[in-house]
């Protein structure tokens, strides 16, 4: 943590920070980087509530519901099965340590996970067998929990 955040300060940011849940089933997949423009068309198509899109010099990934594959090219590879846990808080760019408080528990627990940031909010993605462990995990950490789906 930088000397600019302060661990009360973090501390009492993540026990207002509301956690949004996703249980899906979703899964991540990988491209060639060739395939770019048509798992961008097929994401369209697909019209998940949620997606991620990330294109690098290397290959291209996507984070979508399990059944939203479907209107993708065969991926190269693929893991399925995830929940998603969105810290439901703005938060700023400067902020340091979020991540490393949220996974800790989890890591704590045994509980694999990955992790994604939007522009304001991040996201964890952990198994969704294992998801009720999860927010176990997280619950003294963080503030309420809602389900979206």
């Amino acid at each position: 943590m930088s000397a600019g955040t302060d661990a009360r300060a973090l501390a009492e940011l993540l026990a207002r920070t509301p956690l949004v849940v996703r249980r899906g089933p979703y899964a991540m997949g990988c491209w060639a980087r060739a395939q770019a423009s048509a798992v961008g068309s097929g994401l369209l198509r697909a019209r998940s509530d949620v997606a991620l899109h990330f294109v690098d010099d290397l290959e291209v990934t996507a984070l979508v519901r399990e059944a939203a594959l479907a209107e993708l090219p065969p991926p190269r590879g693929v893991q399925r099965g995830f929940s998603i846990v969105t810290l439901d808080t703005v938060m700023a760019w400067d902020l340091t340590g979020v991540l490393a408080a949220v996974t800790a528990p989890l890591a704590a627990a045994g509980i694999p996970l990955g992790a994604v940031t939007a522009y304001s909010r991040d996201h964890v993605l952990v198994p969704w067998d294992r998801l009720d462990e999860a927010l176990a995990a997280l619950s003294p950490l963080c503030g309420p929990v809602r389900a979206v789906d």
